[in-house]
């Protein structure tokens, strides 16, 4: 292990194994049972789950390619379960299916799902009582995901068609306008087969692979003998953001563990450590932790991307330790005051304010 926390993590010569090799194989394995020819060029990369725009590559965090890394996310970040990576996948497949394929083109697909050129904001209003909507990342804590632009409705629509679990055709029977989308998913992809043979596009959009990664394994998680004083700091200001999770009681002999169903049905406490009314603030962190560095490295004059990037997954780390959640009626409250406490710390990191 000390080996391992002392390389860099370019030098590491990653190729996914265990878990998540087998999570990749099955969506794989899934696209092509519906006769999609097409494989998205899955790449290990930096932290987080995303496909350019436009582009066919599908970025994986690098530190789920091994078992263990994956132990050393979950001891020192937050928690990725089987399920969940498997959901971000078949999300991420959608998108990198429609920029191969061109799907978002044509006038059936924004006749369905909308324009694609639309805005794209970090922070939307969704209704949360529409039945125009699949939700499927919702259960990961990414509430009313497939409503905050046309090109996530249809990433959603086409993860949920794609999971041999999801059973749409039953769970989505009394939601008329998903139902619609989820049957032209069907149709385009199955009956037509649009997305057969070589795509028109295949640009790659590598972003940050995680062979331009510098940081040591120990430095990327903030691990480390020293006490850095500044988490002292940091943890008195998350303790003022976010609330503590309140113990759970412990579960009776026999008694069935929330799953799936619960989370669909709003019941219970999810593995992903949030219930359908709150999610751990370290994944909610994570989840913004894009547009915060690129907001913040703009705003703020000298600033390191990478600084704020390590800055922000120590922030996770505490969030992690101390059990903090985000109810999920104060996202927006609580993504206006995390902002606001980490430009103070950025600029203080650099200019010694305090």
């Amino acid at each position: 292990m000390q080996k391992l926390l002392s390389t860099r993590i370019c030098d590491l010569e990653l190729r996914p194994t265990g878990a998540l090799a087998e999570c990749v194989e099955q969506v794989i394995s899934e696209m092509r049972a519906r006769g999609i020819t097409f494989v998205p060029a899955f790449y290990l990369g930096d932290d987080d789950f995303w496909t350019s725009d436009q582009a066919v590559s599908v970025n994986i965090p690098w530190y789920l390619a091994t078992p263990e890394l994956w132990r050393l996310v979950k001891d020192h970040l937050f928690e990725y379960s089987r399920e969940e990576v498997l959901m971000y996948l078949r999300h991420e497949a959608g998108h990198a299916l429609s920029y191969a394929y061109g799907l978002w083109r044509r006038r059936d697909w924004v006749a369905m799902f909308g324009d694609f050129r639309r805005p794209y904001r970090d922070v939307y209003g969704p209704n949360p009582w529409s039945r125009d909507f699949v939700r499927y990342l919702h259960w990961t804590g990414m509430y009313h995901y497939a409503q905050k632009h046309p090109d996530e409705d249809w990433a959603e629509t086409f993860a949920v068609w794609l999971d041999p679990l999801s059973r749409w055709r039953r769970r989505y029977r009394d939601w008329q306008v998903v139902l619609a989308k989820l049957e032209y998913v069907d149709r385009v992809l199955d009956v037509e087969g649009a997305c057969r043979g070589s795509p028109p596009n295949a640009r790659l959009g590598l972003r940050v692979p995680y062979t331009e990664i510098r940081e040591t394994v120990a430095e990327y998680f903030d691990i480390g003998d020293e006490v850095d004083e500044d988490l002292i700091e940091y943890r008195k200001d998350l303790l003022e953001i976010f609330p503590r999770q309140k113990p759970s009681r412990q579960m009776g002999v026999g008694r069935p563990r929330p799953g799936v169903r619960d989370r669909v049905q709003g019941k219970g406490k999810d593995r992903f450590g949030h219930t359908a009314q709150s999610l751990s603030a370290a994944r909610f962190i994570q989840q913004n932790q894009q547009m915060l560095v690129d907001r913040l490295s703009s705003w703020i004059g000298n600033s390191d991307k990478r600084v704020i990037s390590r800055f922000l997954r120590q922030l996770q780390a505490v969030c992690t330790d101390e059990r903090l959640i985000v109810p999920e009626s104060r996202r927006t409250e609580k993504l206006v005051e995390l902002t606001i406490v980490a430009t103070w710390h950025v600029v203080d990191g650099i200019h010694r304010l305090s």
